[in-house]
C-alpha cells in the first residue's frame, strides 16, 4: 500500500502545508497546498497508464508521488505558488 507525503515549509514568512497522495478511484496523484487550512493550489497527475503497465510497482509509484511533491515544494520556494492576494479594500 502506497501512502502519501505531508510537509510543512515556511517561505517568506508564510507556512505552507503540502500534501501528496495517490487517489485510487481515478488513478491520480494529487498534491494540495494549504495555508491555514485553506487550499490555495492543487495539481493532479494521472498514473492510469502506469498502473496498467508491466513496469508498475508500489516503489515506482511512491517515487512518482515524491517527485511531484518535491516539484510543488520547488515551485513554492521559486515564488511560482504564492498566497492569494487579499481582497480589494482590505487592509
Amino acid at each position: 500500500m502506497v501512502t502519501g507525503f505531508n510537509t510543512d515549509i515556511k517561505h517568506e514568512g508564510v507556512v505552507y502545508h503540502i500534501q501528496t497522495e495517490p487517489r485510487k478511484k481515478d488513478a491520480g496523484i494529487e498534491t494540495m497546498v494549504y495555508i491555514r487550512g485553506a487550499v490555495i493550489h492543487s495539481v493532479t497527475t494521472s498514473y492510469e497508464d502506469f498502473l496498467r503497465s508491466p513496469d508498475y510497482s508500489d516503489d515506482k509509484l511512491k517515487s512518482m508521488l515524491e517527485a511531484q511533491h518535491r516539484l510543488v515544494i520547488g515551485r513554492i520556494r521559486g515564488g511560482e505558488i504564492k498566497p492569494p492576494a487579499p481582497p480589494a479594500g482590505s487592509a
